[in-house]
C-alpha cells in the first residue's frame, strides 16, 4: 500500500531533543496522552532511536496525505508481517479510527485524549513543562533570570528554547491546534482563569460576546477538559464550587488583559501541584489544600509583617480544615513563624517546586 510505504520510508530523526522526566517503558502496549504541544510525538521519536529504522512503522494521522485516503487494520498487519516490523506508532490517533487495534509486537498510541483500552495498556500522561524541566532546557542564566524567563515564556516546550517573540509562537500554536470557534472560547477561559466559575456562567459570558449555542460551548468545554486545556478544581470550602485552571499561565496572559501577575502566579502553583501528582482542592480564594492537610498560599510580594496579619485573619479557617502546615509561596521572600501549633513557612517558588519534586 502506497501510504504505508510512505510512512515506512519517512525520516523520523529529530535533533536537539531535551530529555523529559517521563520515559517510555518496555511495556508492549502504551498510550501517551496529554494536552496539545506537550511533546508527546518528540517523546516517541526519541524512543524509537533504540530500534533499527526498518523495524519501525510510524504512522502520523495528522499527515495531510490521509485527507483523501483510508487505511484498514488488516493492511497494517500485512505490512508489519511482510517487513518484520517490531514497533508500530500511531500518532495523532483518533480512538475510534480502527474497529480493533492492529496486532504487532509493540504498539504506541499518541493522542491528546485519554482512552481506556483496558489493563493491557500502560497509560502515560505527558503534561507541559514543569519548572525543573524548563530550567534544564536553559543553557545559561541565574536562578532568578531563568525564573523570570519561565514567567514570560510559560510551559509550552517549543517556547522554552526559542528566541523568536513568544507572541508569534503563541499565534502559530493557537492557529495550528484550534478552530476559530475554539479560539474564541480560549479567550473566555483565559479571562476566567483562577476563578470559581460554572460552565453555565462561561456560556452566559460567551454568548454576550459572540454567537454560540449552549450545546456547542458545553461540548467544546468537555473536549477541552479531555484534552487537558482546562481543569476544574473542586473547592474545599464550598463543595458546589470549582476553580478553573488554564493549562498555561503565559498563554492565558497572552489571550486576555485580565490575567494580572497574582493570577499568573496562582496558576503556576496550581499547575506545579498537578504536574507533581499532588492531590489537592482549591481553598477558596486563599490558595490550595492538599490531601495531606498542607495549605499552599500564593503570596508573591507579601512581607512577613503583612502576611502575619493575613494569617491571623484566616487562622480559624485553617484550624477548621485541620491544617498541618501553611506554605506561603513568594517570588523571593523567605520567613517562618508559628501561630499556636501551626507552622507558616514562606519560600520562593523556585525553592518550593524542588521540595515538591523530592516529595
Amino acid at each position: 500500500m502506497q501510504l504505508l510505504e510512505y510512512f515506512y520510508d519517512r525520516n523520523n530523526e529529530i535533533s536537539n531533543y531535551h530529555q523529559r522526566k517521563l520515559n517510555i517503558s518496555d511495556a508492549n502496549k502504551i498510550l501517551i496522552y496529554g494536552s496539545p504541544a506537550s511533546g508527546k510525538s518528540y517523546l516517541a521519536l526519541d524512543y524509537i532511536i533504540n530500534y533499527d529504522q526498518e523495524e519501525v512503522l510510524y504512522i502520523d494521522f495528522a499527515d495531510p496525505k490521509f485527507q483523501f485516503r483510508d487505511m484498514m487494520e488488516e493492511d497494517i498487519e500485512g505490512f508489519v508481517e511482510a517487513n518484520d516490523i517490531e514497533l508500530l506508532v500511531l500518532d495523532h490517533y483518533e480512538h475510534d479510527y480502527f474497529e480493533r487495534l492492529p496486532k504487532v509486537q509493540k504498539l504506541i498510541i499518541i493522542s491528546d485524549i485519554f482512552y481506556d483500552y483496558g489493563e493491557v495498556f500502560e497509560c502515560l500522561e505527558l503534561l507541559l513543562l514543569d519548572y525543573e524541566e524548563f530550567f534544564s532546557f536553559q543553557k545559561r542564566g541565574t536562578e532568578r533570570q531563568i525564573f523570570n524567563q519561565f514567567l514570560r515564556q510559560g510551559t509550552l516546550p517549543q517556547l522554552a528554547t526559542q528566541i523568536a517573540p513568544k507572541e508569534q509562537l503563541f499565534q502559530l500554536f493557537i492557529k495550528s491546534h484550534f478552530s476559530k470557534s475554539e479560539q474564541k472560547l480560549l479567550g473566555i477561559l483565559a479571562h476566567f482563569n483562577t476563578s470559581l466559575v460554572t460552565t453555565h456562567q462561561l456560556y452566559t459570558y460567551a454568548k454576550e460576546r459572540y454567537r454560540i449555542s449552549k450545546d456547542l460551548i458545553y461540548r467544546q468545554i468537555k473536549i477541552f477538559k479531555e484534552r487537558g486545556i482546562i481543569r476544574f478544581i473542586p473547592d474545599a470550602i464550598n463543595p458546589t464550587a470549582k476553580k478553573l485552571i488554564f493549562f498555561d499561565f503565559a498563554l492565558a496572559k497572552y489571550l486576555t488583559l485580565t490575567q494580572s501577575f497574582p493570577k499568573q502566579f496562582d496558576t503556576m502553583i496550581a499547575l506545579s501541584l498537578i504536574k507533581h501528582r499532588v492531590e489537592f482542592r482549591a481553598f477558596g480564594v486563599l490558595g490550595y489544600l492538599t490531601d495531606e492537610k498542607n495549605i499552599i498560599i500564593p503570596a508573591p510580594f507579601d512581607s512577613e509583617d503583612g502576611f502575619w496579619k493575613k494569617a491571623y485573619s484566616k487562622f480559624l479557617l485553617c484550624k477548621r480544615v485541620e491544617a498541618k502546615k501553611i506554605y506561603i509561596i513568594t517570588v523571593t521572600a523567605q520567613y517562618r513563624f508559628k501561630i499556636e501549633d501551626i507552622e507558616f513557612e514562606a519560600l520562593p517558588f523556585y525553592e518550593w517546586v524542588v521540595i515538591n519534586d523530592e516529595n
